[in-house]
């Protein structure tokens, strides 16, 4: 028997995990941790726990010019690590970038806001970058702490906690069990199709993850659904068309 979210929503730390949880009809809003890489599971749920306070400051985000790739500019926010790949326009200078894309995630934090306020169980995934391999052994202790850490805040609320971890050496998944209310994953989600190919997050592999796992929906959410669907035909559509 599935069990059953009121919410679900990715604590990153790559934007793989929240488009993998859209398309399985499990994450419907956007939330602020969703399209940034970089950064750990301690800066992340730090923030979070800080209902995303001073998420992002302009002081702090740096330009970075030809990173990863030459003619690809990225921003780093140099006090969290994050890295914003697809928000900031690199045809404008920061300082007249800045104030959209702060008022989207500002969006952002509100939509998580609003819906962790409203949800009594919930369901908080996070998959390590394979290419920034954390502490495993520390952030095992960190996930005990935010176990607790969450009870304090919401008394009222079941948390759960999903922490993945690739491992080249695992092909069938590992489950550990942390806390009654948080689990590790481990295994091999972290392909190539050949020697000479570069390595990619297999999304189908890591959905795994989620087997018997679904979001409670309601009528109102599954109008939003629909209504996201559709403006993702649209914008592929535009897109096909430049």
């Amino acid at each position: 028997m599935a069990e059953k979210y009121d919410l679900i929503f990715s604590l990153g730390s790559v934007p793989i995990v929240a488009q993998m949880l859209k398309q399985m009809e499990l994450q419907i809003f956007d939330f602020p941790f969703d399209k940034i890489s970089g950064g750990s599971f301690l800066t992340r749920m730090s923030l979070f726990l800080l209902d995303c306070a001073n998420f992002m400051e302009q002081k702090n985000i740096s330009v970075q010019k030809n990173t990863p790739r030459e003619g690809i500019t990225t921003y780093k926010d140099l006090k969290t690590g994050f890295v914003y790949l697809y928000d900031f326009n690199p045809n404008l200078l920061l300082e007249n970038n800045f104030p959209s894309v702060k008022l989207k995630y500002d969006r952002y934090i509100k939509n998580l806001r609003l819906t962790v306020n409203a949800a009594k169980k919930i369901l908080l995934l996070y998959v390590e970058d394979p290419q920034n391999k954390e502490d495993d052994e520390d952030n095992m202790s960190l996930v005990l702490e935010a176990t607790q850490k969450l009870k304090n805040k919401y008394p009222n609320k079941n948390f759960k906690i999903l922490y993945v971890k690739n491992s080249e050496d695992i092909e069938n998944m590992k489950v550990i069990q942390i806390a009654n209310n948080a689990e590790k994953f481990e295994f091999n989600f972290y392909r190539q199709f050949s020697e000479m190919s570069s390595k990619y997050i297999d999304a189908s592999m890591l959905s795994t993850v989620l087997t018997d796992i679904e979001l409670k929906k309601s009528w109102r959410q599954k109008k939003l659904f629909f209504y996201q669907k559709l403006l993702n035909k649209v914008l592929e559509f535009r897109a096909g068309l430049k």
